[in-house]
């Protein structure tokens, strides 16, 4: 026990710094046990077990208090803050913390029969949010990622592995932001970072670290682990690749466990071989996540129809990851072209449904972690795979046959299955009754001996009550004396001679008898021995599922490809979409395209359908002007959203679609702060524009809303200009650029690759129409007085808001040359038109200079020309320095 001093320097979390420092305070008994148990795991959140709670003690109780909203108490005797959770029921509790990005470590009773005082305990499984296979934590529809991070010659090897599935992937990428994007595309819950990373550490801050000790960063080491595991590499990989993989297998081993036979060896695969859509770009275009966090209003939700989560994982990674391989695109293609007028329902519905999430199933099995009920769901999805099998026997595309061949229903396993597990078992084998009768006559004859143990029980009872002439006489039993005879007081003096006496009541004695001692000890030999029989046989049996690991991950990763392919040929027919026509070419040709989310959103009919003609030869960057709400945004969206479901290889929402392969999709979307890092609205946004050019190519598509809104008129208009330029001049990529700077029409006269679209408005009774068309030409008026208008600002406020705009659209000036914004009569009949950059005696000068011949004048001329020319030009700077 410890003194009082020093439970007050536990209680103010002392035990941390014993654990950094090693330092040896005077405590004995529980919390002695505790802290020297908590040192082996100080990063981790220690369920320690005491009798049927799993408590915590210290910080790790006030954190787990907070996260997991129960009762933080002490403990009398140390002072120690404790809180503590149900060990049946600790698995949302568990879940709750790693979702939080907390590790935790499970620490059992370990009691021999030599057990004397206190229970020897030990940590039998250590958690983190990356090496976690439990349902209750996972997401159905998205993978859980461990990935390690290791510097190399040329950038940085970077390995991912899904435990909960199997999936194990390596890469290398050139430099750090590469790096960090793919970090975010994979969306890992885990990361491994080397303590050799230099100032990438840094910028790794924000994402779910752990850190690990010098031991794990042995290259050699973690190659040969991972050679021992897997067998000789793929000669493709780098040494820092396979140095990345080793040290996540060993993370994996040290923490998850080793039984992981669903392990698939290390695949090789390279950023360059997809679409890049970066983070930004995917938050704006919201393909797998919408912008309030959840997977509603997402494209993935519309494309979403399917039955098993393997399918709805691998729509989420088609779509995060859409091909450049032309030959892989068309046979998804030619996949979805067959599906699409096959009947999708009855047997291939029903053998999905019935499949459920075999992948990950086939994980827990694998592992050696499931029970006996996931073995008859593993039974049951196995069937269904032969159901699926057959219904798919009879397609001839390439992707069909080969996900159809891949699938293996194992009736040998299913059958070994179903001979040994009882058709409605216990959670785990420990419970009892998890092997079926019949299966193992050791089995069969303990069962029969512990069932028949009550009739045994009743039989001895209904004889001593005979015997001793006792009716009340009870035989009972509990935890801590075993089976006893009770005999109430008033009875007591009817007592045979042979009963020994157990424990004494206040109404009440206990006997045993030898013959009651030799049925107990049978009973209970007989009930342990059961338990223990029927786990060596389940684990007997999920060793010999595991056997076959390989042939289910197939299957369960071709089933979901199959539910993948027939969900998108489903949402496919019913919305009307069309087989698209990608190319190599540069050009992109789409008629009648539309927003597939707020199509879906609409009623049939409602969404107004618009083209898209883009040629880097001849029209390379479409400028798009209109009033807000018209729809630029939502075209600009579409266009993208169709070009990546395309190259993923669905069907996209279009009457025709011709596309030329995008290798990069870049968007500059929408107005947002980053006030953590102290910058603004227009920072934001020139950071964005800055990220988006240098990472341009010749096959990327490029997609601005409304540049330079973030600062100044003229600002802006002049970024907006000059970015418009430097686009055109000096790159070849595919630009969609929406406006409200309708000054940068004009660059469609100056730029031979410009062409002007804008959103077709109508005017009707002093109403304004927004038609949602995208037409050729450019936007005559803002019309943003009237959006303010239909947003429901005061009448007044409108009123005064058009005779202020009249006055600037005049050119109206005050005595000091500036617009003149007080009330007064606007000139009557005057053609309205947008504020011009220049004042009318600058126009004017312009005009003059425009109609100028130079080599018509006399020298005199041309000095009184050049005179009034630069008294405006005077004029104008005075007003800018005032």
């Amino acid at each position: 026990m410890c003194g009082p001093r020093a439970r007050a320097f536990l209680r103010r979390g002392g035990w941390a710094v014993i654990l950094a420092a090693n330092v040896a305070i005077k405590t004995t008994g529980l919390i002695a046990q505790y802290l020297s148990i908590k040192q082996k795991v100080p990063d981790a959140i220690l369920f320690f077990r005491l009798g049927d709670f799993y408590e915590m003690f210290f910080e790790d109780a006030e954190l787990a208090s907070r996260i997991l909203d129960i009762q933080l108490t002490s403990r009398s005797r140390e002072g120690a803050p404790l809180c503590g959770v149900p060990y049946h029921s600790a698995e949302p509790y568990i879940a709750k913390l790693l979702r939080a990005g907390h590790k935790v470590a499970v620490c059992e009773q370990t009691p021999t029969a030599a057990t004397r005082g206190l229970m020897p305990r030990q940590i039998v499984r250590i958690i983190t949010p990356g090496t976690v296979n439990d349902e209750l934590v996972l997401s159905a529809d998205e993978k859980n990622y461990l990935s390690v991070v290791l510097p190399a010659p040329e950038g940085f090897a970077l390995a991912s592995v899904d435990v909960s599935t199997g999936e194990f992937r390596v890469t290398q990428l050139g430099n750090a932001s590469s790096l960090l994007e793919e970090l975010r595309r994979l969306g890992p819950r885990e990361i491994l970072a080397a303590p050799q990373l230099g100032d990438l550490a840094d910028r790794l801050a924000g994402l779910p670290l752990t850190r690990l000790d010098d031991s794990y960063w042995d290259s050699r080491r973690a190659a040969e682990a991972l050679t021992q595991r897997f067998g000789p590499p793929n000669p493709a990989l780098s040494p820092e690749m396979l140095a990345a993989g080793g040290v996540a297998l060993l993370y994996l081993e040290q923490t998850f466990g080793a039984e992981m036979a669903h392990l698939r060896p290390p695949e090789l695969y390279r950023a360059s071989q997809y679409l890049q859509v970066d983070e930004v770009s995917r938050a704006h275009l919201e393909l797998v996540v919408s912008s309030d966090g959840t997977r509603k209003g997402s494209l993935f939700s519309v494309l979403d129809q399917t039955r098993t989560a393997a399918g709805a994982r691998t729509l989420a990674s088609w779509l995060l990851y859409p091909l450049l391989d032309i030959d892989a695109i068309h046979r998804r293609q030619d996949a979805i072209e067959e599906l699409f007028d096959a009947d999708l329902g009855g047997s291939i519905t029903a053998a999905l449904s019935q499949i459920g999430d075999l992948e990950r199933l086939v994980g827990r099995v694998a592992s050696l972690k499931a029970g006996p009920r996931e073995c008859l769901k593993l039974r049951l999805a196995l069937e269904a795979v032969g159901e699926l099998k057959s219904a798919f026997g009879g397609f001839r595309s390439r992707e069909l046959e080969r996900c159809a061949a891949d699938l293996d229903p194992l009736p040998d396993l299913v059958g070994q299955i179903a001979a040994a597990v009882s058709d409605e078992p216990p959670m785990t084998a420990r419970d009892g009754g998890a092997i079926r009768p019949g299966y193992d006559a050791g089995v069969d004859e303990l069962r029969a001996l512990s069932l028949d143990a009550r009739s045994v029980i009743a039989r001895l009872e209904a004889r001593e009550r005979e015997r001793t002439s006792i009716g009340s006489l009870k035989v009972r039993y509990n935890q801590v004396f075993g089976y006893y005879l009770e005999i109430t007081k008033a009875h007591l003096e009817r007592a045979p001679a042979d009963y020994e006496r157990k424990q004494t009541l206040v109404g009440a004695e206990r006997f045993t008898t030898p013959e009651l001692k030799e049925l107990e000890r049978k009973i209970l030999s007989a009930e342990s021995g059961l338990k223990e029989l029927e786990t060596e046989l389940f684990l007997k049996l999920l060793r010999a599922i595991s056997a076959h690991a390989g042939a289910l991950a197939r299957t369960a990763r071709a089933a979901g490809e199959l539910d993948c392919l027939a969900s998108l040929a489903q949402v496919a027919r019913r919305r009307g979409y069309v087989r698209p026509i990608i190319n190599t070419g540069a050009a992109l040709s789409i008629a009648d395209g539309r927003h597939p989310v707020l199509e879906a959103n609409l009623k049939r009919g409602e969404f107004v359908p618009n083209d898209l003609e883009i040629d880097p030869e001849e029209r390379q960057l479409l400028l798009i002007t209109g009033p807000n709400m018209a729809g630029k945004s939502t075209y600009l969206r579409q266009v993208a959203l169709i070009v990546i479901m395309a190259q993923a290889g669905s069907f996209v929402p279009a009457t025709r679609a011709t596309l030329g392969l995008v290798d990069r999709i870049f968007t500059r979307i929408g107005a947002r702060d980053d006030l953590r890092r102290g910058e603004s609205t227009f920072m934001v946004e020139m950071r964005e524009t800055a990220r988006l050019l240098a990472g341009l190519g010749e096959r990327s598509l490029l997609l601005l809303d409304e540049v330079g809104r973030g600062t100044s008129t003229f600002d802006g208009l002049a970024i907006a200009w000059s970015l418009a330029e430097y686009l055109h001049d000096r790159t070849q990529a595919r630009i969609l650029f929406a406006t409200h700077f309708h000054e940068l029409t004009d660059l469609a006269r100056e730029r031979p690759r410009v062409k002007n679209l804008c959103m077709a408005v109508r005017e009707w009774g002093g109403d304004v129409v927004f038609l949602r068309q995208v037409v050729e030409g450019a936007a005559s008026r803002s019309y943003g007085i009237e959006v303010a208008k239909l947003a429901g600002l005061p009448d007044g406020l409108i009123l005064r808001a058009r005779e202020i705009l009249n006055n600037l659209e005049q050119g109206e000036l005050d005595a000091n040359g500036m617009p003149r914004l007080a009330r007064g009569r606007s000139r009557g009949g005057a053609q309205a038109r947008q504020m011009d950059l220049f004042s009318p005696a600058e126009r004017r000068a312009i005009d003059e200079l425009k109609a100028l011949d130079p080599d018509r004048l006399t020298p005199i001329e041309a000095l009184n020309t050049l005179s009034r020319l630069s008294a405006v030009l005077e004029r104008r700077e005075k007003r800018e320095e005032e």
